[in-house]
């Protein structure tokens, strides 16, 4: 009984930490906060109810929150960005498209 209860809690349990300086926080149903070290930025991840069960809309990470909301995110920042927010994903076994 204890290992079906157990299966069944860390179906709903979530992996915060992509690696040793960025995670993901849930902010509601279709934003998440991607944070990286002392920077953190807000990203549209809107959730489905088919597969892929999110998409990751990439045009949204536009600025760092203060107090880093001057600084540039280049493309190749984006990018790299991007990238680990599906790792984000895929550690949570959760299927996604990137738009």
């Amino acid at each position: 009984m204890f290992d079906t209860i157990s299966k069944l809690f860390s179906k709903f349990r979530t992996i915060k930490n992509i690696d040793s300086i960025s995670s993901m926080e849930r902010l509601g149903r279709d934003e998440y906060k991607y944070i990286e070290g002392d920077r953190a930025l807000t990203v549209q991840v809107e959730m489905l109810s088919g597969t892929p069960r999110r998409v990751i809309y990439s045009r949204t990470i536009k600025n760092w929150m203060p107090p880093h909301d001057n600084e540039i995110i280049t493309e190749d920042k984006r990018k790299e960005i991007v990238a680990n927010i599906c790792k984000y994903f895929e550690m949570n076994n959760i299927s996604y498209t990137v738009k």
